[in-house]
């Protein structure tokens, strides 16, 4: 797989001007860059162009800091980490992996290790890492497929036994992130923003008065399924089998591995949630999408989320009785409301 080099794509002012006639202007401000292997939108809304523009060149700036730490296969803070590890068995934790660590460690216990970021190597085996599958390797791996409690950290310094296991922090990487971005907006004055990290969202304030409106892909064809309006701070992500993808012979394959089988996950086409942290969010999301059809009421009650969605591979919904009270659903698929 090919990652384009991180840069600003676009820079574009709106200028739009408050009716009220007596306020000041308030301008919608959008930002696209490419970063995280997704272009990320982002959208404000201000009095202050100059301070708009020294924001923006923050984010950016901040951004490629964070890839030259969490990238999972390009030179990187966790590259040195997994190579250490895999030579040594055991590693010092740079403090730029150390939170997200920590976090991984108590989502994996919190889903009873269906939150998996031990599985990079497994995720590079399958041909995510932009190499090409290796399934001889793959098969030798699900033998003894990783999992967050075979990495051990004790003062700083991490040990793994498990020779297989290497750390991937793509199912919880953007949502800190996203995270970090939206703290840094609020700190600086910023109340009325959206966050688009390839679809996964931090919203904030509104637009111009009026709520924010958000679609939810479809993950079949162009187009959504549901959309909802949203006033206040949310965070809406979605994991999806579409997002990345692998061609074997005439087999397809996704990037969200089951880690009790060690194969990707199946029975579910995308996974949504809404939820006022977008770490949870993010791991919610993949979470379901290994396995919401079955567990999804003990991975909601776990991770504390009340809105959610879930599509399957026939078409089928899933959507928690809270988020049904907010969505409006756009195709005619069959949909259980669940409590």
């Amino acid at each position: 797989m090919h990652r384009a080099t991180p840069s600003r794509l676009t820079c574009l002012f709106l200028l739009v001007l408050n009716l009220s006639g007596c306020e000041p202007r308030q301008h919608l401000v959008e930002q696209h860059l490419l970063e995280f292997g997704t272009i990320i939108e982002i959208t404000m809304i201000t009095e202050d162009l100059n301070h708009a523009e020294y924001l923006l060149t923050e984010v950016e700036r901040r951004l490629s800091i964070h890839r030259e730490q969490w990238h999972a296969w390009e030179d990187s803070d966790l590259t040195r980490f997994n190579a250490a590890l895999m030579q040594n068995s055991r590693a010092q934790v740079p403090a730029s992996l150390a939170p997200l660590l920590q976090l991984s460690r108590d989502y994996y216990d919190t889903t009873n290790g269906l939150f998996n970021p031990a599985l990079g190597s497994l995720i590079a085996a399958y041909g995510f890492h932009g190499r090409e599958a290796d399934m001889s390797t793959v098969a030798v791996i699900r033998r003894n497929i990783p999992g967050m409690d075979d990495l051990k950290i004790d003062d700083k310094t991490a040990v793994s036994n498990n020779p297989h296991l290497q750390i991937d922090l793509g199912g919880i990487a953007k949502g800190y992130a996203v995270g970090l971005i939206s703290r840094y907006l609020d700190d600086n004055g910023i109340d009325h923003y959206i966050i688009n990290a390839g679809g996964d969202m931090a919203i904030a304030g509104n637009r111009f008065g009026r709520p924010w409106r958000i679609g939810i892909q479809n993950p079949f064809a162009p187009g959504v399924v549901a959309s909802l309006e949203i006033e206040g701070k949310h965070n809406l992500f979605t994991s999806g089998n579409y997002e990345r993808q692998y061609q074997r012979g005439e087999n397809q394959a996704h990037h969200i591995i089951d880690p009790r089988s060690g194969k990707p996950a199946t029975g579910q086409s995308s996974a949504t949630v809404l939820s006022s942290d977008p770490v949870r969010a993010d791991v919610a999301a993949t979470a379901l999408m290994i396995n919401g059809f079955q567990g999804h009421y003990d991975l909601a009650k776990s991770l504390h989320i009340e809105d959610f969605i879930v599509i399957g591979e026939s078409r089928e919904i899933m959507v928690s009785h809270s988020l049904a009270n907010k969505i409006k659903i756009a195709v005619s698929w069959p949909t259980t409301i669940i409590n």
